[in-house]
């Protein structure tokens, strides 16, 4: 920014949010540090927007405990834990053992090759509402095609985190819910954007499959 012309007869309400953000070149800051020298009316004002900017970049940059807690709740094993009463409900489970369910969706031991390439699988044994059911946490990784299938038997979907799109161009995102009918069919892509798609699945009965899969 250039330099201002401070004159000292007048108050410097249009250039003080400036000053208190750092926004000077030095011509001008010193200009306006040797009026706050001098003009009570204008320090009153300095000190409040300097006071303002302090809170603000105190709720922008937060401690460093609460920074830490927070990216663990956005990005860490925790950050999936909201999902705990659906994923307890959707496979029959109870709160702690979905808890740990969640949980283990970051460890790398917990997965198994998925059928297509860049997808895996997490084995999930369900309570006994859920018996004689498949049940999984599939990752699909952005832009993977889970090819086109029909469902002989129900199949419910509860997407936790990324998301995917179906071949007619229907699109799941984390918190909601796909159920394929008996006898349906479709085919699906994870969204390119963001993180992997993470959907919870149950199946009932099996699935044939329209399209081969990709070469792995």
């Amino acid at each position: 920014m250039t330099a201002r012309n401070v004159t000292m007869a007048h108050h410097l309400d249009d250039i003080l949010p400036e000053w208190a953000l750092g926004m000077l070149e030095a011509p001008a800051r010193a200009s306006v540090e040797q009026h706050l020298a001098e003009c009570a009316r204008c320090r009153e004002v300095a000190d409040r927007l300097v006071s303002t900017h302090a809170a603000l970049a105190s709720l922008v940059v937060p401690p460093p405990a609460v920074l830490a807690r927070l990216m663990d709740q956005m990005e860490g094993p925790g950050r999936l834990a909201r999902f705990a009463d659906r994923v307890a409900a959707f496979f029959d489970l109870s709160r702690e053992r979905a808890l740990a369910l969640l949980d283990a969706v970051s460890d790398p031991a917990a997965w198994m090759p998925g059928p297509v390439e860049g997808s895996e699988l997490m084995p999930v044994e369900t309570g006994p509402a859920r018996e004689g059911t498949m049940a999984a946490i599939l990752r699909l990784h952005p832009g993977v095609r889970y090819p086109r299938h029909t469902h002989h038997g129900r199949e419910w979907n509860l997407v936790l985190e990324g998301g995917f799109r179906e071949d007619d161009g229907h699109e799941v995102w984390p918190g909601e819910e796909l159920e394929k009918t008996d006898g349906s069919a479709h085919g699906f892509t994870a969204l390119t954007e963001g993180p992997a798609c993470l959907c919870a699945s149950v199946l009932e009965g099996v699935t044939s499959f329209e399209e081969a899969f990709a070469d792995g």
